[in-house]
């Protein structure tokens, strides 16, 4: 199974080789209750917009690494993100998705299901006139209740973007 997870943690970075493709690569750091996250998000070009354009829908694939307590758990994600344009360069974003882990165990902490839920909520800023984007990230991931125990697992992000478009 890690060797299917790690596989699937590459196939976004086969998509940077296809630029033809690609809207928007962001790096995340972060951490909270003595776990860290690493990941690579490569999100599609808006799928639906309003009319004013100030709330588009994108799809967002990621791959990263928890770790915590010497433990490495690989995760993969598809989560649709929702953001909502405040001003041309500031956004909100919202986003639920669905998460494999390689592992049901985070350091000490059991998760019970490699099946998890990811929820997001974060703030965007471009920098006018540059493909480059800056934001903080909240993350939280959980069986949603579908076996116990079901702690959950939060991260605070930082997150660095360029957009190919």
């Amino acid at each position: 199974m890690p060797r299917l997870l790690r596989l699937l943690c590459s196939i976004p970075l086969l998509l940077l080789f296809t630029p033809v493709h690609a809207a928007e690569w962001t790096a995340l750091w972060g951490g909270a209750d003595g776990a860290h996250n690493a990941a690579l998000a490569w999100q599609a070009k808006p799928f639906w917009s309003n009319a004013a354009h100030t709330v588009d829908a994108s799809l967002e694939l990621s791959g990263g690494v928890f770790t915590r307590d010497g433990s490495h758990v690989w995760h993969v994600g598809a989560t649709p993100v929702l953001r909502w344009w405040l001003t041309p360069s500031n956004a909100l974003e919202a986003g639920i998705g669905a998460n494999l882990l390689s592992s049901t165990w985070i350091g000490p902490k059991g998760m019970a299901t490699a099946y998890q839920f990811g929820d997001l909520l974060g703030l965007v800023h471009r920098f006018d006139g540059t493909p480059w984007s800056v934001g903080a990230r909240f993350t939280h991931y959980s069986n949603a209740g579908i076996k116990h125990p079901n702690p959950g697992q939060n991260f605070f992000q930082l997150r660095v973007s360029y957009d190919f478009d």
